[in-house]
Order: C-alpha cells, then structure tokens, then sequence
C-alpha cells in the first residue's frame, strides 16, 4: 500500500486518474495545475457572458473499459448517455442521404446499420487492420475502396486526429479490435457536460480522501541531485521532496521536453478546431456525423450545437469568423432536420476554440518515447505516452500506469531511467 506523498503536476485526466490511484492504495496526493481549472482538455469553458460548453465533442465508447471504471469511481457513470442507440447518423454532402452506421461490426449484421459500400472485401481490410503486426498508414490497408470514404477516415480521424493517409494502423487497430467485443460500441456523451459530468465529480471524490489542488501553478523547473528529484519550482513557491515523495509529471511532451530535456519526446502535433454556437437546441443531447464537409461532427445539447473538426490543419489559420461562417451553412440543414430552428442565412453567436498541438500526430512511424520512470521517484502520464491512441482512456490509464510504475519501483528498487513494462494490450 502506497502511504507516501505523490506530488502530481498536470490536473487533466490523466493527473486526475494518477491521484485516485495514488489515493485509492492509502497514500497523499497534492495536484499542482497551471491553469485556473482542473480538466485539461476535458474542460467547460464558463465566459463572463454566459455562453458556458466544452471545449469540444468528447465522447467514450463502451469499449474505454479504464474510463468506465475511472466514471464509475467517482460516481458519474449514471451521467454519461447515449445520444444514437440505434446508431450513429452519417450525413454524406456528396449524395445528400444521412445514414445510420453502427458502432460496433456486430451491428453490421443489419443492413441498415451498415456503413455505405460496405462489402466482403472490406471485412478482410478491417481484420487486417485490427490484427496487421506491421505498422502501415491506414489508408494503404483499403486503397480506392469506398469504405475508406464512408467509415474509415471517419474513423481514423476521430480516434487518431491524424489522416487516415498518414494515421498508423497499429494504433487504430487498437481501438478496432476493442470494438469487436458486444457492447463495446456504444457511444456516449455526458449528459450536463464535461465539469458537472467528469472533473467536479473526480475532484470532490479526492477531496473526500484528503487530496488537494493547487490551481495557478506553473512547473519552472525540477530540481534533481543523483538521479532523484528534490524540489519542485513553481509559480510562487519551491516545495522540496522529502526522501520518501514521489511525482508524477502528467504534462504534454513540449513541457516535458522543456523540463527534461535529454528525454526523447514527440515533436509532430495535430490540431482540433472546435465552432459552438449559441441556440436553442434539444432537450436531450445527439451526436451526429457529416462526411464531406468541413464539419465532422455536431454534438447538439439545449442551450448550444458544437462542431469538431479533427486533423484540422489547414484550416486552424484561417480567419474564426470566417471558418464559423462556412461551419454554420453546412450545419443549419442538418440542425433543421433535427427540429432545431437553424436558419443558413443568419448565423448565432459563435466561439472557436482553436487548439494547434491538440495531439501528436499518430502516423505510422515510430514516435520518440521516454522512459515512464525518468528518474528514481519521477514518472510521466500523459496521453501520449506509449502506443495506445491518444484518447480519453489512454490518458486516464497513464495516470494509473503512472501510480502503478512509482510504487513497482519503490518495492523493487527499480533504477532510474529504465522503463517500468506495464501489460497495456487492448487498452484502446
């Protein structure tokens, strides 16, 4: 049982997991962020005038079995819902019909939960995908086959944020072969959003155990002496590490690269753009999905619509009104059909939320990776870190991965700088 004290840098999900593990086997956790906010990426932004949402359209599958059980931890598994039971709507702009696809293979048994253009061929391309022991980009395992076009880089690009002609196959075929079990293909959204539904009840279940954070806390700097951390510089104080403390730092590699810098990191990055938009909107939330247009995905809830556009680097520089301008005429229609009042031709208040190294770019070449114990009482979290898709459950396992390799090392005496080998197969 852990008892010592883990200093947690980085209070996004993957730092949130790392504590509840910390916490759960009996030890103390302080959390140190540097924005105003506990979340990361998984965040409510709550402007002055009111117009609250997420950052973006973040949803779990039932297959993310580590952030099921990280929900069901905190008490919020009963928040999350969902939005499409019978299947996820596909609008495609270039034949004009909406389609629901199934989530899971399984569900392809219909044939009106089938992807467009499915065929037998196509079933041979996906079990390469999802068992292919040679990385390869992703669009090469389908070539010209109109499947590439209905399902695959829709896919890719939502779970890698990488194009499929680029994306690596071995770690969308992760995420494949997790969907293959029954029921792993649900699709879920939080009900209120991402504060009510994930952080708040995270961070009062560590409140409960005697954990605290510490918002406003930059990382300057880590002190070190023989292969060990000592202090830790931040914003408006140094703490120094007794003997026995321990830190996770859960941070994007860029801070790690500043922090530590002989670490071999990830230096290639994707973007996300996200568009919300102000409405009256639904009682109940929906998810849906357009192909062939700039807009990937519309999540819908009462008091707004948000537009994800994944692997969205040619389109993060353009002018924000612009881009809100071209999302809005392609959405309205859809928004319509829903019983949304949408009208093209007038466009509601809107906020873009641009994120230019969202996350690292998943192509199909070995990335730089360091070791997840850097130093003798320092490990990293992150979701980056390793060769499962940078997603919501890669996060939260790291953080878990993170606890696990600290306290592995403290009872064996594990030396500093070699990699903790954690069993992470299947964990997509």
């Amino acid at each position: 049982m852990m008892t010592r004290r883990t200093h947690i840098v980085g209070a996004g999900l993957a730092g949130l997991s790392a504590a509840l593990a910390v916490t759960a086997a009996g030890g103390e956790a302080i959390l140190y962020e540097a924005a105003p906010q506990a979340g990361g990426r998984c965040r409510t932004l709550s402007p002055a005038n009111g117009f609250c949402h997420d950052n973006g359209t973040h949803v779990l599958f039932g297959a993310n079995r580590r952030a099921m059980a990280f929900l069901c931890a905190v008490g919020a598994r009963e928040r999350w819902i969902e939005p499409e039971p019978s299947g996820l709507p596909i609008h495609d702009a270039r034949t004009g019909q909406t389609r629901r696809v199934g989530l899971s293979p399984w569900s392809w048994l219909l044939p009106s939960r089938r992807p467009e253009g499915l065929g037998l061929l196509d079933l041979g391309c996906l079990l390469r995908l999802a068992f292919s022991s040679a990385d390869r980009p992703v669009a090469d395992l389908f070539g010209r086959r109109p499947i590439l076009h209905s399902l695959i880089e829709p896919l890719t690009v939502a779970v890698l944020n990488t194009p499929a002609k680029a994306a690596s196959s071995q770690r969308l075929g992760c995420a494949v072969r997790r969907l293959l079990r029954p029921g792993s293909g649900r699709l879920l959204v939080a009900r209120q959003g991402l504060n009510e539904d994930l952080v708040e009840p995270a961070l009062r279940t560590l409140g409960a155990r005697g954990a605290s954070l510490l918002t406003g806390q930059r990382l300057r700097a880590v002190l070190t002496n023989h292969g060990r951390a000592i202090g830790l510089v931040l914003t408006d104080r140094t703490v120094a590490l007794g003997p026995e403390d321990q830190v996770i730092l859960a941070l994007p590699p860029w801070e790690i690269a500043r922090l530590l810098p002989d670490l071999p990191v990830p230096e290639r990055f994707e973007a996300i753009l996200n568009v919300h938009y102000r409405i009256g909107g639904l009682d109940r939330p929906r998810f849906v999905g357009s192909i062939g247009t700039l807009a990937q995905w519309v999540l819908i809830r009462d008091t707004h619509a948000s537009v994800t556009v994944s692997a969205a680097g040619a389109l993060i520089d353009r002018d924000a009104d612009e881009i809100a301008g071209l999302i809005w005429r392609e959405i309205a229609p859809r928004l319509q059909a829903l019983g949304v009042d949408a009208d093209p031709d007038r466009r509601p208040e809107a906020r873009v939320v641009k994120e230019k190294r969202a996350t690292i770019r998943q192509a199909a070449s070995p990335l730089p990776q360091p070791p997840v114990l850097p130093l003798a009482n320092v490990a990293l979290a992150g979701d980056w870190i390793g060769s499962l898709p940078a997603t919501i459950e890669s996060a939260i396992l790291s953080g878990e991965q993170a606890a696990a390799a600290l306290d592995h090392a403290r009872r064996t005496r594990l030396p500093a700088a070699t990699p903790h080998s954690l069993k992470v197969e299947d964990a997509a």
